[in-house]
């Protein structure tokens, strides 16, 4: 008999700039557009956090706002699988998502990071760097 041991990935994801368009419709007094973009957004926000559960059997350990913690078993995992839920998430909320995979939550925290400070609107995925 035989055990595989299955390895814990982590998804860290949040929203590009959900905060600056908010503040954007307020300011240019765009009401109709103000209220849509939180509907539009947490819909899709349940929308992902779903089909990350449906598709990867995902487990959801922190969702508010524009942000979202997850894990799966690596056996689950598939980046063509994630990339095709990020576009659609995409299109169903009208604004762009960035996220990031480790096997720690610190690592796809800093997975997401790199993917915001990479222009956004992507998935990165966790490497040690250095300086060599």
């Amino acid at each position: 008999m035989f055990t595989f041991l299955m390895k814990t990935i982590y998804i860290a994801a949040d929203g590009d700039d959900v905060g600056r368009k908010i503040e954007f419709f307020i300011v240019m007094n765009q009401i109709h557009q103000l209220s849509d973009l939180p509907n539009n957004y947490q819909s899709a926000m349940v929308w992902f956090s779903e089909n990350l559960f449906n598709d990867f059997g995902a487990k959801i350990i922190f969702k508010g706002g524009d942000s979202l913690l997850a894990s799966l078993y690596s056996d689950k995992f598939s980046l063509g699988s994630l990339e095709q839920l990020r576009t659609e998430f995409c299109n169903l909320s009208h604004a762009t998502i960035s996220l990031g995979i480790g096997s720690s939550p610190r690592q796809a925290y800093f997975a997401l990071k790199l993917a915001k400070a990479s222009g956004k609107n992507r998935i990165e995925i966790f490497q040690e760097y250095t300086n060599d």
